[in-house]
């Protein structure tokens, strides 16, 4: 069984950090909360133009004894490219090391991550070197419909430790069949986009209509209560990531998070009928 370092069950998502300079210290000051509440963060160099890493940047230079663990994205397309986001990320966060990258892996041709990680390869070498080095202590693989399976192949690896995926209440972002592996083998699953739900398609519309039905009958006071009482029904997922710009909507994760229980088994059952693949 794969291990992960134990998560805090909402993790901070930085997504709507840093979009304008006007709202900086504004951007700072919900950070800043979030780093006193002790739970994880999430980001990737990409969000805002890399504006997103200067706002954390700022935050943690305010209280260097609570900067967060963190689960950074980190694209592997090449041992370049994997190396000097690793150690780029620690330059401008201020950090010895990244506690989980995520690897983003949509890379499907031969010789992608995910391949390598079963049959050996340069990118899976240099991530082998970054882990050693202590540049990345665990790592997850970036999986969807698409590539779940093989994601799931990929965990033979010692190098990645467990999944993460589209996950929510509207939303599961991986074949049935890697769900049904992942449960069974009680795979690490950290999961994505806490109040999202997929395209806004006409089935998904539709199923976003059954999910409210569902989170009225709950008994939930809103969306944010259902989505983290979901997230702790099912032991696989050991975080929720949700983003916020907001130190009142932040509050309202950090209350649900902390007073969370799972839904009742048949409503759970139902939910899983509902949601099904993708």
């Amino acid at each position: 069984m794969k291990t992960m370092p134990p998560l805090s069950r909402y993790t901070f998502g930085s997504m709507s950090l840093g979009r304008s300079e006007a709202t900086l210290e504004k951007d700072i000051t919900v950070a800043r909360r979030a780093m006193e509440s002790g739970v994880w963060f999430h980001s990737s160099p990409t969000y805002n133009r890399g504006f997103t890493y200067m706002a954390l940047r700022l935050a943690f230079d305010e209280d260097r004894s609570r900067v967060p663990r963190l689960i950074l994205k980190l694209r592997d397309g090449s041992p370049m490219l994997l190396r000097f986001e690793a150690e780029d990320a620690c330059r401008r966060l201020g950090i010895d090391a990244i506690d989980v990258a995520q690897l983003v892996s949509m890379d499907r041709e031969p010789g992608c991550l995910a391949e390598q990680l079963v049959k050996g390869g340069p990118i899976a070498d240099e991530l082998s070197r970054l882990r050693e080095r202590g540049v990345i202590k665990h790592a997850v693989v970036f999986v969807d419909q698409g590539n779940s399976d093989a994601g799931l192949d990929a965990l033979a690896s010692p190098l990645v430790d467990g999944l993460t995926f589209y996950w929510n209440a509207c939303q599961r972002d991986c074949s049935e069949a890697a769900w049904r592996r992942i449960r069974d083998a009680h795979v690490p699953v950290l999961a994505l986009r806490t109040l999202g739900g997929g395209p806004r398609d006409e089935a998904t519309s539709a199923k976003r209509q059954q999910v409210d039905a569902l989170l009225r009958e709950s008994g939930c006071a809103d969306a944010v209560e259902f989505a983290l009482r979901l997230a702790v029904s099912v032991p696989e997922i050991r975080t929720t990531i949700g983003g916020t710009a907001t130190v009142a909507h932040l509050e309202r994760y950090l209350a649900c998070a902390e007073s969370a229980k799972a839904l009742p088994a048949e409503m759970l059952t139902r939910w899983e009928r509902l949601v099904g693949a993708g």
